[in-house]
């Protein structure tokens, strides 16, 4: 969990079909000069976000950051913390995009995220901007609602030192390349294990990374023949999609090979577990010792049925296979939840 410290932070709920509100954001200490300014209303079915011309002010390009961050991207954040790619703020040169973008969330704040590409399913900890209480206007049209600003990530490791730009390449092309590279380092620290069954998630994963490295071979060969060509925007924005695709699959933000590797393995374990449990325990016979008589029954005269006594199954110390299992069982479940990112 990434909790965002920042004073005034604001998260409202927007009235439906109320109209529209002016909403103000407020950069953080990484942005301290950056504003956006939007307006915000429900409409039937949605949420309708308007970030005019001039509406965003102070925003510098994202690589200033850290190389490993190539654009901005601008989320939804609910008041459980589950945070919604809205879409990307690019740039013309050195002046940002209005841009008109959509949300299903009735109740949210907002924030401003350096990321490596569009497409990313989660945010990084470089917050930009944040969605600031200003004045009353909001008072009719939308509720605040009373709660610290904070949101879930699987992505918080990025490269922070600052880089210089490449401004011959489309920055498309750089999101591309970078994506591809993450995509392939996240699946490369999934370990394999040739001696279990493959996962689906794990064939989901090769096979959106074998497409997105095709993409992008694509899109640097539509570079090399013609650098301004629309061809390398529309290649390198799907080479970005499915290698994020993949990135997402193997670190756990959709799906989680990691987690269903550990799924399948406390299963095995409960199975041998609920054999262990069910076995009859075997009567082994003592090579050393004769077998002695047994005498005959003798009839006795009773007025009602005789219970026997049901043997005791043996303590369970002295069945060191099942100790194994539980043990084994412990240590499944406690990797399974130290593997969600927090």
């Amino acid at each position: 969990m990434v909790e965002l410290k920042e004073p005034n932070g604001q998260i409202l709920s927007y009235r439906h079909l109320a109209g529209s509100i002016e909403v103000h954001m407020r950069g953080t200490q990484r942005a301290p000069d950056a504003r956006i300014k939007l307006k915000i209303g429900s409409r039937h079915g949605f949420v309708e976000l308007d970030i005019n011309r001039g509406g965003i002010s102070g925003l510098k390009p994202a690589h200033r950051l850290g190389k490993d961050f190539l654009t901005y991207v601008l989320w939804a954040v609910s008041v459980d913390g589950r945070a919604s790619n809205l879409g990307e703020i690019t740039f013309e040169g050195e002046n940002p995009v209005p841009v008109n973008l959509t949300t299903p969330y009735q109740t949210f704040w907002l924030m401003l995220t350096a990321e490596p590409n569009y497409a990313v399913v989660d945010p990084s900890s470089e917050v930009v901007l944040y969605s600031v209480k200003e004045g009353s206007a909001a008072d009719t049209k939308a509720l605040t609602i009373r709660s610290n600003l904070f949101y879930f990530t699987h992505y918080s490791t990025y490269e922070s030192a600052p880089s210089a730009a490449d401004d011959r390449v489309p920055n498309q092309l750089l999101q591309a390349r970078k994506a591809v590279e993450l995509a392939s380092k996240s699946n490369g620290a999934v370990p394999k294990n040739a001696g279990r069954a493959t996962l689906k998630e794990e064939e989901y994963t090769q096979e959106a990374l074998d497409q997105a490295t095709s993409f992008l071979a694509r899109a640097e060969a539509a570079y090399q023949a013609d650098p301004k060509g629309q061809d390398v925007i529309q290649f390198a924005r799907t080479a970005a999609q499915s290698a994020e695709n993949a990135r997402a699959l193997a670190m756990g933000a959709v799906g989680g090979i990691l987690v269903r590797q550990l799924e399948n393995e406390l299963a095995k374990l409960r199975d041998d577990l609920a054999k262990l449990r069910t076995a009859a325990p075997t009567v082994i016979a003592d090579p050393v010792q004769p077998a002695k008589a047994v005498p005959a029954p003798v009839a006795v005269p009773v007025a009602s049925p005789v219970v026997t006594p049901v043997a005791s199954a043996p303590p369970l110390v002295k069945q060191p296979a099942l100790w194994f299992a539980v043990t084994g069982w412990g240590v499944a479940i406690v990797l399974l939840f130290r593997r969600k990112t927090i």
